[in-house]
């Protein structure tokens, strides 16, 4: 803006009949220029201050200036190709790893394309679609935000992640280790779903997240509400503390209503719909100057209403489950770091069986080129508690991002 001002004053002593009879001193000029910017100054403090007033009355309809379009227009992409070998005796080659892969050997993970773009400076949208381990093509984000940035808040409709755990809501082009905690991968709702989320920022540091969602998880493809029932996601993120050397970030959620995901924990107790009751709360302290970090996570969920496929009642117990983390990066090699987890959980306390789980894991990362291209690999000894049968399980993979 002050560019454009100081051209324009230019151009009109350039022009004047005053400066072509007679020399403008340098001085003259300058105060010219001093007096167009303050009054650009004022102009913008008369905009800001009305733009406030307007938040404040709660116009319905706020006036604002004209939104400068955007145009631009993001292809990106990841591919994530991967080594499993599991060290269980009874393994064979049509039982999954503990990662989900159908055998051991090499495969392709997370081969993920996206489009993203803005249709205004405050509307954009992302869609993006994935083929993982062999499975056909399938849309995995659709969504469209709106964040006007005179109002603190902003809305997503479409489909998107679940928005309730820290560690899910993290991008995985950026775990630690090749696989999210055991805890959370077994009790929250890491998947997409159908809906619309609204956050609100009242201070800086703090978001507050409420969605309505179909509750039908990403069933096949469905991406409609089958039941006519609705899931509710409410969440509190807030930074405790932020500064170069340190900080302090803690998230907790509380997700009810009827959930029909097909990758529910209860769907192993044969219960294809209950109403859930899940509390998810998940912290990660930064020592910056150290390189280390420090997650931590607790999940409880007490579900009710549980149903089979043919609508009849099914018991379920008390689910919970914690997960510890630590993320140290070598002082010598910033770019290496060590990794150690330990995770628990037991889905459901009324059943003693091999999905009662502890996972250790530890293993280190080395950044190639950030995280745009990254080699991870891992050691897990995965127990379940009350089966003789020990899933360990080693993994290395490359990461590349596009």
């Amino acid at each position: 803006m002050k560019r454009e001002a100081t051209a324009v004053a230019l151009a009109l002593l350039a022009l004047s009949p005053s400066a072509k009879a007679q020399e403008v001193s340098a001085q003259e000029i300058l105060q010219k220029l001093q007096a167009l910017e303050q009054k650009v100054q004022e102009l913008e403090r008369e905009n800001r201050e009305l733009k406030a007033m307007i938040a404040r009355k709660g116009i319905r309809a706020p006036v604002s200036a004209g939104r400068k379009e955007t145009t631009s227009l993001k292809i990106g992409g990841r591919i994530l190709f991967r080594f499993t070998e599991s060290q269980s005796e009874a393994y064979d080659r049509f039982k999954k790893t503990i990662w989900g892969d159908l055998s051991n050997g090499f495969t392709v993970r997370k081969a993920r394309l996206f489009v993203a773009g803005k249709v205004s400076d405050d509307a954009k949208f992302k869609i993006m679609i994935r083929a993982d381990r062999g499975a056909p093509v399938e849309l995995w984000d659709a969504k469209l935000t709106y964040s006007p940035d005179y109002l603190p808040f902003s809305v997503t409709m479409g489909m998107f992640k679940v928005p309730l755990s820290l560690s899910y809501l993290k991008s995985g082009t950026e775990l630690s280790l090749p696989e999210r905690p055991l805890a959370v991968n077994t009790l929250a709702p890491v998947w997409r779903d159908v809906g619309v989320a609204f956050n609100y920022k009242p201070f800086s540091g703090v978001k507050l997240t409420a969605a309505v969602l179909n509750g039908e998880g990403w069933n096949d493809g469905k991406i409609y509400n089958e039941d006519h029932k609705y899931a509710y996601v409410f969440a509190a993120d807030c930074k405790l503390y932020d500064s170069p050397g340190y900080g302090v970030r803690v998230r907790v959620g509380y997700e009810t209503g009827t959930d029909r995901s097909s990758k529910m924990i209860y769907t192993k107790y044969n219960a294809v719909s209950v109403k859930r009751h899940l509390i998810d709360a998940e912290t990660e302290v930064a020592f910056k100057d150290l390189g280390l970090s420090l997650m931590a996570g607790y999940l409880y969920d007490n579900p009710t209403g549980a149903k089979d496929s043919n609508g009849n009642p099914v018991s379920l117990g008390n689910a919970k489950g914690y997960y510890l983390q630590a993320d140290y990066g070598l002082p010598f090699d910033p770019k290496l770091h060590l990794v150690g987890r330990y995770s628990w959980v037991n889905p459901n306390d009324q059943k003693k069986d091999v999905y009662d789980r502890e996972y250790t894991t530890v293993g280190f990362y080395y950044l190639l080129h950030g995280w745009q291209a990254a080699l991870r690999t891992s050691y897990t000894r995965a127990v379940e508690r009350h089966d003789s049968v020990d899933d360990n399980l080693f993994t290395t993979e490359f990461q590349l991002l596009f």
